[in-house]
């Protein structure tokens, strides 16, 4: 399947079937309870209307035996429909809480097990993922309204077994619903079309909500005094995503009018033939009034059912079958674990990699080794494809042709997970964990994430050791303003934070350092990667023939590395220690120059 196909109709079920599978194995008793008491309480609640014929026929004859009689019957029946539905109702509440937990654990396993982040950036499996996000709870409903819908049936279906008692001919009165479920099926395939083709507006309506109302965007918004733009942005999107919406809702309408009208004529000479022909014409017009008039009310509640069915249940269930393919399918297959060390180092062998979506690669044709052990610089200008290639590298997207090799073994066949237990490092775009600030570091390598030395070791390395300091409770400090007791952090030291974080992992085959240090000053940078630079080709490092990956864009910190790779257009256009690189005079050479000279005029 691919991530812009839906299976048909045979793959729907097949879908539904994984959802009701997986809400099964969450709780099987509460399940069987809760589908006992809904069908149990459609039997007094469909017998009403014949209790309460008896109850007005014995009014008419002025009995009083009769009418202490239905008077007992109908209580029994209200008390009992009452009581079960109670049951059921809070059964199934206990099991939706129960299941919710397990649906959004799923969704957020799928996600997170597949090996590559490209559906994060595909918009169309961004659609699909967007909505079965915002309606992953009603997976965990999934139970609840297919009981409800075959107690409704069966409702329905004692109520006809009423009419026909009067008269077989009343079954005919059980077609005329059929037009307004077919209606009702139709017109709700015919909204979620129209929901799913706007789900980009949706999307772009919620991030516009979220920018207006985040402390992160806040002051730009108001200096700039763009809030007003925003919420007009905001608004033309939600009309874009929902005024067709509201159109095909409104023609869904109009269709359900027709279909229920139909039905109510039938259901007037139905009443009308009754009082013509039927020997007990009282008893028999009280019976099809009271039956008749429920099963209208069971067919509203059947066509909510199927709406809700054909618009999010069956959608839903269809979505989270086609991330459980996905995620399958773009596990990796493989063949062997990552190497305990590298004695050769990481070679690139024609790599060229283009975004999905797109023609135009940001790498092409990359031939080059990174030597184990070793401390590799890569510079070049915005856009030349540096954070690329860290992605590659950390496995995080395939090459869209040629492959990368450890020690000769193929990256695209190793298994993920192994790999990136002896990966680490840092991201210019990293996130800002809100938890205690031992917590936010120790994440870095979660089987030491509660060892104090650890993370002070950590801390220590990124020059953070500083920020535990100067926090009220040190390293057991709440981050986060909008947490009680909690402490808002710059983003400097956010970034060296998120740098500790990176620092936690004692053996790593693969270090990147993604412009890490780019909120603070260049002295600064200078001595950090100096620090690392040193601790890199120390023993406890070199041992495993660990390779570190720096980026950054200021040379005077990249000089001190063994090896320098310059990016330019795509391409590796030089590569050499930082000495052969200035006597080669090349690209690295001028942007060297301009960035010294720039740096000799600042201080003047």
């Amino acid at each position: 399947m691919t991530a812009d196909e839906l299976d048909p109709l045979p793959g729907a079920w097949r879908s539904l079937g994984r959802s009701l599978r997986m809400g099964w194995r969450s709780s099987p008793a509460m399940i069987a309870t809760a589908f006992c008491t809904e069908v149990l309480s459609a039997v007094p609640d469909a017998m009403f209307a014949w209790g309460l014929t008896a109850f007005a026929t014995a009014v008419i004859a002025h009995s009083g035996t009769q009418i202490a009689a239905g008077c007992g019957l109908l209580a029994a029946m209200a008390a009992g429909n009452w009581l079960l539905e109670t049951v059921s109702s809070r059964v199934n509440q206990r099991f939706a809480d129960r299941a919710a937990v397990v649906v959004e654990s799923h969704i957020a396993e799928l996600q997170a097990g597949v090996a590559t982040i490209e559906h994060h950036e595909r918009p169309a499996q961004l659609d699909r993922i967007s909505v079965l996000r915002d309606h992953a709870s009603a997976l965990s409903d999934l139970y609840r309204h297919l009981f409800t819908l075959i107690g409704v049936l069966l409702r329905a279906a004692i109520t006809l077994g009423l009419l026909a008692s009067v008269n077989p001919l009343l079954l005919l009165l059980g077609l005329f619903p059929l037009p307004t479920l077919l209606v009702s099926g139709r017109r709700a395939a015919a909204e979620k079309r129209v929901e799913e083709a706007g789900a980009r507006h949706d999307r772009l309506a919620r991030h516009l909500f979220l920018l207006a109302t985040s402390a992160t965007a806040g002051k730009e918004l108001r200096v700039a005094r763009t809030g007003p733009l925003v919420r007009r942005l905001r608004h033309r999107a939600w009309e874009q995503g929902h005024r067709p919406l509201a159109r095909a809702r409104w023609v869904s309408t109009a269709w359900q009018a027709g279909a229920q009208a139909l039905f109510a004529a039938a259901f007037i000479a139905a009443l009308a033939y009754t009082a013509a022909h039927a020997a007990n014409r009282t008893a028999a017009v009280l019976l099809v009034l009271a039956a008749g008039s429920r099963l209208s009310g069971y067919i509203g509640q059947t066509m909510t059912q199927l709406h809700f069915f054909r618009t999010i249940w069956l959608d839903c269930s269809r979505k989270l079958a086609w991330l459980e393919d996905y995620a399958a399918k773009h596990r990796a297959e493989a063949e062997w674990s990552a190497p305990e060390r590298l004695a050769e180092g990481i070679r690139l062998d024609a790599v060229t990699f283009a975004y999905p979506g797109t023609d135009r690669p940001v790498l092409d044709g990359i031939d080059l080794l990174l030597p184990a052990g070793a401390v590799v610089a890569v510079v070049g200008e915005n856009g030349a494809g540096k954070s690329s290639l860290v992605k590659l590298l950390c496995g995080l997207y395939p090459p869209t042709s040629g492959r990368i090799t450890l020690d000769g073994q193929d990256l695209a066949r190793t298994d993920p997970v192994s790999w990136r237990r002896r990966v680490t490092g840092t991201f210019q775009d990293f996130f800002a964990f809100e938890f205690r600030l031992r917590t936010s570091v120790g994440i870095g390598d979660l089987p030491r994430a509660d060892d104090p030395e650890a993370v002070g070791t950590a801390l220590e390395r990124a020059g953070a050791d500083d920020i535990a300091r100067a926090l009220p409770d040190g390293a057991e400090t709440r981050l986060g303003a909008g947490w009680p007791q909690g402490v808002d952090l710059s983003h400097g030291q956010w970034q060296r934070v998120a740098l500790a974080r990176g620092f936690m992992r004692e053996q790593p085959l693969l270090t990147v350092l993604d412009e890490p240090t780019s909120a603070v000053d260049a002295e600064t940078e200078h001595a950090l990667f100096d620090r690392y630079a040193v601790l890199a080709r120390s023993g406890t490092r070199s041992g495993t023939g660990g390779v570190t990956l720096l980026v950054s864009h200021r040379f005077s910190t990249v000089r001190a590395a063994d090896l320098i790779l310059v990016l330019n257009g795509a391409r590796v256009t030089e590569f050499g220690t930082h000495d052969q690189l200035i006597a080669l005079g090349g690209h690295y050479a001028q942007l060297y120059g301009i960035q010294a000279e720039a740096y000799r005029t600042g201080l003047r």
